[in-house]
Order: structure tokens, then C-alpha cells, then sequence
């Protein structure tokens, strides 16, 4: 019998606002194809992989939101290795989703479950889907950004998280650009020497970076279409230009589409190293982080990703 364990972050927002019992539901879902548990901590999730390995575990399942997975796969992937990781199914719980997205996955996680354990009982082999990881340090991710990416989830996560404060932060994002707000949060710069697959690239002031395996990052953004496009790489955006420059391109960074202008860098790459003038913030996967000025972002191994 091939069996699912399921990590379930309590602390999602999805299942804090939804008053049921889904360890549970879960249960009652998965019955003896599930073996449900309930991580508070970091060490709770090793914990658990651990024991989901020694008992031969086909299928791991996350049920929260993007850096749910990001967290999870990170120790999925240090715990397993050098052998791969178990493929991941992602019981959809964030306010994104990026990761499910990108391959498709429809419904919330009792009907994803539901959907798996339905095919596994009658014989059936799920059907996944490879994508690349991107590596810092002993992280791995499928979305990493700086500058404006990650001072925008900055300001997304203050206070609660949803949909409407991010339409808020984007609305404000546009009309600071527009008025070319010296002092705005949102766009405050990185200075430094990026080196492009060991070319270092030809301007030094950057607003952002933004570069993924996976196309989408929400709200019907799909900036990074070459994601999935060669094995071993990521796509890669980096902009200069002032913040006006991208608000009037905003349209083209919805749709995937490469913004104009000489202090732009767009492409699929396979290693970027950042050595920044003083410490900044990057984002994986949703999840911030802090960096003393240099960082080196690299790919990780491919990763299974269950579609049901």
C-alpha cells in the first residue's frame, strides 16, 4: 500500500480561519492511505520526515500556504538526500498557492486527498509533475526575489494577510511609482556587484529581483513563463530602472513579458551571486530572510509534485 504522510502547519492562515478539525477531516478523508500529523515547530517537521522515511512513506503531503512548502521541501530534501525526495503534494492552504498552481492543481486539500487516495485505492499511479529548485545555503525554494519583491511581502504582511491587502499594497505600490516617492518603503534599492552565471551584469543600483521554476506569483501575475523551460535553470528578472519606469510597464510584468529599457536583465540562468554595499532582505517562497550583503543563489534538485 502506498501511503500518504501529511505535515499540517496550524499557524496557516486558511486553516486558523476555518473553525473545523482538519487533522480530522484529513483522517477521515485518507483513512489507512493517510498518516496525518500536526507540526507547531521547525524541529516537529524534521521530527516527522524522519519518521516518515524510516516507515517507507510513497507521498508527502503539506497542507499551508507557500512557505509551508518551502519549509517542508527544504527538509524533505536535506533529510532524503542523497536519495530524492518522496514526491510532494501540495494540500492547497495558502492565500497564493503559487507552487500548486503552476502545475494545475484544482480544489482545496480535502478534495485534492480526497482525489489521491480515491486513484491509490483503485490501483491507479499519480501522475507528477518535475520542477527544478533553486538553492541558498541549505534552503530551497521555487520563487526567490529582493528588493522591491520582498519590501512588498514585507508591507503584505504587516497586519493580516489576504487578498484585499494585497490589492491595497499593489494600489499603493502604483501611486508612489507614479509620484516617484523618494522615501517610499516599497522601493528602496540594492547596491552592488551581480554576477549572471559568473558575468557580472552591467548596472550596480537595483529595484528588484524577481526569479523562479514556477511561472506564477499570484493574483494573476505570471512574470517568470521560462521557469520550467530547461532543466537546470530558473528565470531570472532584474530591473534598474526608476520605479516610474516599471509602474508605466506594469501590464508587461503581469503578462510575462520583458520590460524595455537598457537597465533590465531578463532570461533563464542557473546561478546568480549577489555582493551587495550592506545587508538586504530576500524572500523564498514567501518566507523573509536576512543577508549581510553577499548571497549566492544556485539550483537544487528537481522535486516531484503530485497532480490529482
Amino acid at each position: 500500500m502506498q501511503r500518504i504522510g501529511i505535515i499540517i502547519n496550524p499557524h496557516a492562515k486558511s486553516i486558523r480561519k476555518s473553525g473545523k478539525d482538519m487533522p480530522a477531516i484529513f483522517r477521515k478523508i485518507g483513512g489507512e492511505y493517510a498518516d496525518v500529523r500536526v507540526s507547531s515547530t521547525l524541529e516537529e517537521v524534521d521530527d516527522i520526515i524522519r519518521d516518515f522515511k524510516r516507515n517507507g512513506i510513497a507521498f508527502i503531503g503539506t497542507s499551508g500556504g507557500d512557505g509551508t512548502v518551502h519549509q517542508v521541501a527544504t527538509r524533505m530534501i536535506n533529510i532524503y538526500r542523497p536519495e530524492p525526495a518522496p514526491p510532494l503534494v501540495i494540500l492547497k492552504g495558502g492565500t497564493m498557492d503559487n507552487i500548486a498552481r503552476t502545475i494545475s492543481l484544482k480544489g482545496k486539500g480535502p478534495a485534492i486527498l480526497r482525489r489521491l487516495t480515491a486513484l491509490l485505492r483503485a490501483g491507479g499511479r499519480a501522475v507528477t509533475h518535475k520542477r527544478d529548485t533553486m538553492k541558498i545555503g541549505d534552503r530551497y525554494c521555487f520563487l526567490f526575489g529582493c528588493g522591491l519583491t520582498s519590501n512588498f511581502l514585507n508591507a503584505v504582511y504587516e497586519g493580516e494577510k489576504g487578498t484585499i491587502k494585497n490589492i491595497k499594497i499593489i494600489t499603493r505600490a502604483i501611486r508612489e511609482g507614479l509620484l516617484d516617492k523618494k522615501d517610499s518603503d516599497l522601493f528602496r534599492r540594492l547596491s552592488g556587484r551581480i554576477l549572471i552565471d559568473g558575468k557580472e551584469l552591467h548596472f550596480r543600483e537595483i529595484l528588484a529581483i524577481l526569479a523562479g521554476t514556477v511561472e506564477q506569483i499570484g493574483m494573476g501575475f505570471t512574470p517568470l513563463p521560462r521557469g520550467n523551460e530547461k532543466p537546470g535553470t530558473f528565470h531570472i528578472i532584474i530591473t534598474g530602472e526608476k520605479p516610474i519606469e516599471g509602474v508605466k510597464q506594469f501590464f508587461r510584468i503581469k503578462k510575462g513579458l520583458p520590460l524595455k529599457g537598457p537597465l533590465n536583465f531578463n532570461d533563464i540562468i542557473s546561478s546568480l551571486v549577489m555582493e551587495c554595499d550592506g545587508p538586504f532582505q530576500y524572500t523564498m517562497d514567501g518566507d523573509i530572510f536576512d543577508c549581510d550583503g553577499r548571497l549566492v543563489v544556485e539550483m537544487g534538485p528537481p522535486m516531484e509534485l503530485v497532480s490529482v
